[in-house]
């Protein structure tokens, strides 16, 4: 396994920090905004395992450069708070005070279509506010001013491919990427296989699939337009009310596959 501890008085300097999970808009951020720190922290959720395991990929192959990566491990565990959905509340606040240790503009990547309330404008703007009154000049520091910004909260997942791959981006990366809130054991035997039918899952697929990305035999274990909560959804998704732009994302996928 590459040695993506960082010490701390190795810490790589710089001044923009993407938190970074190894996930698909992950990999994209990091391409894209070129960050001078990709900060992990496991935080002891029940896909931890195959998270680190793919970050580790990643690494290996070349498709992150493992000098900006600092992972932070046994420091945060908030997996007696994890829902059974995977949504940890609050998450995202503790993972913007552990970067702004890093540096002090702080990317948090969130893209439209993004539901939870720790992915809005108000909630970047109170953390940025409360950063800036913590770190104001005192006796044990000088004053640092942070920013807290998500650059492609407007922008559909479907969009934000096309963005990477207009930019040279590399298909193959992404499909490395890992974006599964499944852990079953399988995953332990199989890595690269991903549920297809978490909302990750559906995600990737509609974004991949609507910018003509082949997607290999046996990538998903069921097919993703065959997820079994789409039917409930579907007459809200028609009518734009689920994930606002991205639905008619959602909708374009499935009629190519027959499906509404």
């Amino acid at each position: 396994m590459v040695n993506m501890i960082t010490k701390e008085k190795e810490k790589p300097t710089g001044n923009m920090v993407l938190l970074f999970s190894g996930g698909m808009d992950s990999v994209i951020f990091d391409h894209l905004l070129k960050p001078d720190v990709l900060l992990y922290l496991p935080t002891g959720s029940k896909y931890e395992y195959i998270e680190t395991q793919k970050l580790d990929d990643l690494a290996m192959k070349g498709y992150i450069d493992s000098k900006k990566l600092v992972v932070l491990p046994d420091v945060l565990n908030l997996s007696l708070f994890e829902r059974d959905d995977a949504i940890v509340p609050n998450r995202n606040a503790f993972l913007l005070l552990f970067a702004s240790l890093y540096g002090e503009i702080l990317i948090l990547g969130s893209v439209q279509g993004d539901r939870s309330y720790d992915k809005d404008e108000i909630f970047y703007d109170k953390m940025m506010a409360l950063l800036n009154h913590m770190w104001q000049e005192q006796h044990w520091t000088e004053e640092k001013t942070f920013k807290v910004m998500s650059p492609y909260k407007n922008t559909t997942k479907t969009q934000l491919i096309k963005d990477y791959l207009a930019d040279g981006g590399k298909p193959e990366i992404l499909l490395e990427s890992w974006s599964c809130y499944d852990p079953q054991v399988k995953y332990l035997l199989h890595p690269e296989q991903l549920c297809g039918w978490c909302k990750p899952c559906f995600r990737k697929w509609v974004s991949l699939h609507n910018n003509g990305i082949t997607i290999p035999e046996n990538y998903y274990k069921n097919d993703p337009w065959d997820a079994p909560w789409l039917p409930e959804l579907k007459p809200i998704i028609l009518e734009g009310r689920y994930r606002g732009m991205e639905d008619i994302d959602w909708c374009t996928a499935l009629r190519d596959k027959g499906k509404l």
